[in-house]
């Protein structure tokens, strides 16, 4: 039995939630003690034992009554679906990692991944991270704001210098992700070295996951079709086999410099057919919809940041 996991907000709370053909169920009602000792943690407590957790979850969606009192009723808007998981130690991303985006759009159209390595990079999870709805606000410091839509890969276990066989082993699952960037300072001219991925990637609420997490035995992340929209118009379009380094190869590179944690957030890079390549950018009130095969799709809307800029724009 197909399930997933979501964060949805009922009554001003966080709700850890299962879903099970469409509908979503409480998992304090089903299963308090998944969640003991965890609660303030939301879903992050399933992953301190990944493999007991997955086995005892199929087992209630395999027994779930479509009537059960757990079920989470009016079923949760667009608007409710928070970040599935609100408090991961570590948020990494990875970026230059499609073919056709590396060729057409990063001007390296006789790129070999022989002759090149995976990019990696952190944002803060506690400020970056969000879910759907009205949730992105768009950084007064820039104006060149753009769209990435790439593969979330929740990890599921404690991992350090990991082959490419424990490291795909050890992934929990996967969800829909979003690297917003502000181009203009991670391009920017003022730099020493004019790329700053600090600037241009690590703002606040720049990195939309959601709207849910499916566990990795349900999901073939060599296949998987990735399409994101802004205001309805397609923009990216494409699938997970243009990958340079697929997912194992990723994660066994990250656990070569860093030990992998339970609940840790690995964005693995965006395919062609981002903003910057037509020099088209959004703004406010602008709505995303970014949708990759079998994990839901992840839509927010741009905000307004009423804050001041504080820091002279790149140029």
């Amino acid at each position: 039995m197909t399930y997933a996991l979501a964060t949805v907000r009922r009554d001003g709370r966080a709700v850890a939630a299962i879903e099970v053909g469409g509908s979503y169920y409480r998992l304090d009602r089903l299963a308090p003690d998944l969640l003991e000792g965890h609660h303030s943690r939301g879903l992050m407590g399933l992953f301190a034992d990944w493999a007991a957790s997955e086995k005892r979850l199929g087992e209630i969606a395999r027994g779930l009554a479509p009537e059960s009192p757990a079920r989470l009723d009016p079923a949760p808007g667009i608007e409710e679906f928070m970040t599935p998981l609100q408090f991961p130690n570590k948020l990494m991303l990875g970026g230059a990692n499609y073919y056709e985006h590396m060729r057409k759009e990063a001007n390296k159209p006789d790129f070999r991944k022989e002759d090149g390595t995976p990019v990696f990079f952190l944002k803060p999870p506690t400020t970056s991270l969000v879910g759907c709805g009205k949730t992105v606000r768009y950084p007064v410091q820039s104006d060149k704001f753009d769209w990435e839509i790439e593969l979330a890969v929740i990890i599921g276990r404690r991992m350090r210098r990991a082959s490419e066989d424990e490291a795909l082993a050890g992934v929990a699952g996967y969800a829909v992700g979003l690297d917003m960037s502000a181009r203009d300072w991670q391009m920017n001219p003022r730099h020493p070295w004019k790329f700053d991925l600090f600037a241009g990637k690590a703002f606040d609420t720049s990195c939309p996951v959601g709207p849910k997490i499916v566990p990795a035995r349900f999901v073939d992340p060599t296949n998987l079709d990735l399409r994101l929209s802004v205001n309805g118009v397609i923009k990216q379009d494409a699938n997970t086999s243009d990958m340079i380094w697929g997912v194992a190869e990723q994660i066994s590179i990250l656990s070569e410099h860093v030990t992998l944690e339970p609940g840790d957030i690995v964005l693995t890079g965006t395919p062609a057919g981002v903003g910057m390549a037509s020099g088209t950018y959004l703004k406010v009130g602008d709505r995303i919809e970014a949708e990759i095969t079998g994990l839901g799709v992840l839509s927010v809307e741009i905000m307004p940041d009423e804050r001041s800029p504080r820091t002279p724009r790149p140029g």
